[in-house]
């Protein structure tokens, strides 16, 4: 598997699981919250505070359906458009805030483009790292443009086919770069728990296994990114807002906030560090309790010295220090060497073969 570096921080083999932040548009078109969720993100310990750009006109048509939980959107109704047009109005003269922001803050910045027009204004930016949402997978001239710029590229791999992400993978090698990480994911806005499908972005890491393979979440709260963590996912994409109630960007109410960021990063850190490495034997920590809570052959009985051992003078018991259980039946029938008193954690030296 890749080991790719990201201004300075890697997302691969060996590498702490990389947090990505999806602020999309959560900004209501307000350059203070912007900043505000840039340096929230940066406060809480993720790696990237993502947004995502475009224009209404020309990401859906005027009459196309929502695909989303109705009880998402403010309007009771109306089309992806309706939604997008309200959401789309922030200059770029605010993204180079963000940008300049966020390398204050030690955080990177980054978005996803859904238009080749959006990846110039982007690239004008110097952004390091790209995202290219689940629904273009298949819009491959978006890739290619994206691929060019030689930049990393984190790949949603929503409602694909296996297919369908070998050719975006090709699109992605054939004109840039090989620094690709793959982000499994469910494309419903919310998801329910029982339709997050981890054991995909599983499979996804054992069919491409020269790339990072992460997942990005749109179920409630943090309890399935943290069981994604623990299956080995190398990044994990959350929705990030600033308050659930916001109208206007669907994506509040199915975000988390700053302080369930602050909680997830945490949590992560100890799902990590409980994931450990496989040895054949006693872990460090085991030490004590292998010589104090496993069991030694013990006298029963007093056995003078000069006894043949028969089974009846002999139980198991802690510590376990001395001849283990398992040798039991080579003690019965030797000699012992010296006078054993009751309840005697035997050794070798006590008896004669």
């Amino acid at each position: 598997m890749k080991r790719i570096d990201i201004c300075g921080r890697f997302v691969g083999q060996d590498a702490s699981c990389f947090i990505i932040v999806d602020a999309g548009v959560n900004h209501n078109n307000d350059p203070h919250r912007a900043l505000a969720l840039v340096e929230e993100a940066a406060r809480a310990g993720a790696d990237v505070v993502k947004f995502q750009t475009y224009k209404a006109d020309t990401i859906a048509t005027k009459t196309a359906e929502r695909y989303w939980d109705p009880k998402l959107d403010t309007d009771n109704g109306g089309t992806q458009y309706d939604t997008f047009s309200r959401i789309d109005g922030l200059p770029e003269s605010e993204y180079r805030s963000m940008k300049e922001r966020a390398v204050e803050l030690g955080i990177i910045l980054s978005s996803t483009p859904f238009n080749l027009d959006d990846v110039e204004l982007l690239e004008r930016l110097g952004l390091d790292v790209y995202k290219i949402a689940s629904a273009d997978i298949v819009h491959h001239e978006l890739i290619e443009k994206v691929a060019e710029l030689k930049k990393p590229i984190i790949l949603s791999t929503g409602c694909s086919s296996i297919s369908e992400i070998e050719e975006a993978i090709n699109c992605i090698l054939k004109y840039g770069t090989d620094d690709i990480i793959l982000q499994h994911c469910i494309l419903s806005y919310p998801c329910r728990d029982e339709n997050a499908n981890l054991a995909k972005m599983v499979k996804l890491q054992e069919i491409f296994s020269d790339f990072p393979v992460g997942y990005s979440d749109h179920t409630l709260g943090i309890t399935v990114p943290l069981a994604a963590i623990a299956l080995g996912a190398k990044t994990v994409e959350k929705h990030f807002t600033l308050d659930k109630s916001l109208p206007d960007s669907p994506d509040h109410s199915l975000s988390i906030d700053p302080d369930e960021l602050k909680s997830f990063v945490m949590q992560k850190n100890r799902i990590e560090a409980a994931k450990g490495v496989f040895k054949s034997g006693p872990y460090p920590a085991e030490e004590k309790a292998v010589r104090l809570a496993r069991k030694s052959v013990v006298a029963a009985t007093d056995i003078p010295q000069g006894t043949k051992i028969t089974k009846g003078m002999l139980i198991c018991k802690r510590p376990g220090t001395g001849i283990q259980p398992k040798h039991l039946k080579f003690v019965i029938g030797r000699i012992s060497a010296e006078n054993i008193s009751e309840d005697t954690t035997l050794t070798w030296e006590m008896v004669n073969s």
